[in-house]
Order: structure tokens, then C-alpha cells, then sequence
């Protein structure tokens, strides 16, 4: 058997006639992952990033809650006095300024009945009890307890008398 001009070429990676060989690119492609591993950890801000990704952060928010909220009035007389006591506790993770705004709905206007402002510390809460004069025109009568630049808001309703 005689060979016409063509020549067989084997490739010693690939084992297949006519092919080039192949290169490997692992070892180049894994050295280079493991250096940007390696210096993700030794940078601060890496370090930081590989914490946020791998440990569950605390998520900071706001409490906002009536004390005692059954001894709350339903029923009351117009411009008579009503206790309410409410807390606010800060589980934002720093010290935060507080500004509370009491509310009473429907009325003639927008009528702010109490507010107040406070810097409370991180983890801790803010007790207050205020006394309000509740006057709308109609009844029943909403107080609400707002925190302006806060979503939390709580709220109660109390039927008024004109006696």
C-alpha cells in the first residue's frame, strides 16, 4: 500500500487526524480567578462586600406602637380630654431624630393637635403620653400618630358626643 502525497497528521492532544491542537485554558483562566479571589479578601472593601453577600445584614427600621392601645377611648365628648400613650423605638442602628405629629380627621383643616421632636439613641424607645382635645366636626374622629419622613403610621377612631 503506497501513500499518495497525503500526509496523516495525529494530534498528540486530541488524538484525531487533521485537527490543530487544542490549548487548554484552564491553566491560565484559574490562576487569575484565584489572585482577584485572594485579593477581594485582603482589600477592606472587598472584605465588606464578601460579608454582605455571605452573612444576613440586620435591616434597620423603625417602631411605632400605642401603649396600652385597649384602654384607647372609643367614644368621647368634643374638646374634652383624651390620654394617648405611644411609643417609638429605633432599631435603625444609630441614633436618630425623631419628629411625631398628632392629627385629627375630618376637620374644617388639617389640625395638628400635638408634636414633638427628640433624638432618640440606637435601640432605644421613646416613651410619650399627651393629652389631646379631639374636636372634629364629624364623627367618628381619627387621631393619628405620624413619624414625617417615616412611613409608620398608627391610628384610632373615637365616636364624639356634643355633651
Amino acid at each position: 500500500m503506497a501513500l499518495t502525497g497525503s500526509r496523516s497528521v495525529l494530534s498528540s492532544r486530541t488524538g484525531q487526524a487533521g485537527e490543530p491542537p487544542t490549548r487548554r485554558w484552564w491553566p491560565v483562566l484559574l490562576p487569575l480567578v484565584l489572585l482577584a479571589i485572594v485579593a477581594s479578601v485582603y482589600l477592606p472593601s472587598g472584605r465588606h462586600q464578601w460579608a454582605l453577600s455571605l452573612i444576613r445584614q440586620p435591616t434597620p427600621f423603625t417602631v411605632l406602637a400605642f401603649n396600652k392601645a385597649t384602654s384607647l377611648p372609643t367614644q368621647t365628648a368634643i374638646n374634652q380630654p383624651v390620654t394617648v400613650s405611644f411609643a417609638i423605638g429605633n432599631r435603625e442602628g444609630r441614633t436618630e431624630t425623631y419628629r411625631y405629629l398628632l392629627t385629627q380627621s375630618p376637620s374644617q383643616k388639617a389640625s395638628v393637635l400635638r408634636q414633638a421632636t427628640k433624638s432618640v439613641g440606637a435601640g432605644a424607645t421613646w416613651n410619650v403620653t399627651t393629652t389631646v382635645r379631639p374636636s372634629c366636626q364629624s364623627s367618628p374622629c381619627r387621631i393619628q400618630v405620624s413619624l414625617p419622613g417615616h412611613p409608620e403610621k398608627v391610628n384610632f377612631l373615637v365616636s364624639l358626643r356634643t355633651s
